[in-house]
């Protein structure tokens, strides 16, 4: 089954206009937007479907971060189109998700998703992944590839203090394509406590 977002309607002159304006700094400005829709919107349905936003969102975001409508809708439509043809990628790819090479695949995606939204330290999420891998080596316990990545960027998100507020889960696991339960479980069984925390 295969999911649609909704366009909406802005000024085709507006958007150019705004567009020149902020040129240099677009770069900036789409992570300004992206960090802000991954840890104050829920863009997820209550089915685990990635929502559109709705134009009322994209007015509250705009007042929030002080940044024109328009390019906000660029920004975010991009993302959730980018993420929804990766989705469908990674079921059509399945043998990737499933490689023996689990190290460098585990990188080769915390690429791709830093890529599609860079919303954590690629540097440090790395780094992440391989205290993780020693862990799970431990405990005698491999989840699935896109779990261990979900994990990975919830940690790291987690420990960075320059960002007091933290990604929605729910935003995390949808960027991950990583199942509610497959995340807790993993979290769960890694003993995920202040102790662990600071060994990271």
């Amino acid at each position: 089954m295969t999911q649609t977002l909704k366009k909406q309607d802005f000024k085709s002159v507006d958007l150019v206009s705004y567009y020149n304006k902020y040129y240099k700094a677009q770069n900036k400005i789409r992570l300004i937007v992206l960090n802000h829709l991954f840890r104050n919107v829920n863009f997820l349905t209550k089915k685990e479907k990635i929502r559109a936003i709705t134009v009322s969102e994209y007015k509250h975001i705009s007042r929030e971060i002080n940044i024109p409508e328009v390019l906000i809708h660029k920004f975010v439509s991009e993302f959730l189109i980018g993420l929804l043809r990766f989705k469908t990628f990674l079921t059509t790819n399945p043998k990737l998700i499933s490689s023996k090479e689990r190290d460098w695949t585990i990188r080769l995606l915390l690429y791709k998703f830093n890529r599609l939204s860079p919303v954590f330290d690629l540097k440090r999420a790395k780094e992440n992944a391989r205290r993780l891998k020693i862990k799970l080596d431990q405990l005698f316990f491999w989840p699935q590839i896109l779990t261990q990545i979900a994990v990975v960027i919830f940690i790291t998100d987690l420990l960075d203090k320059a960002r007091p507020r933290k990604i929605i889960q729910s935003n995390l696991r949808a960027l991950c394509c990583c199942s509610a339960y497959a995340f807790h479980r993993t979290r769960n069984k890694i003993g995920f406590t202040t102790k662990y925390i600071k060994t990271l």
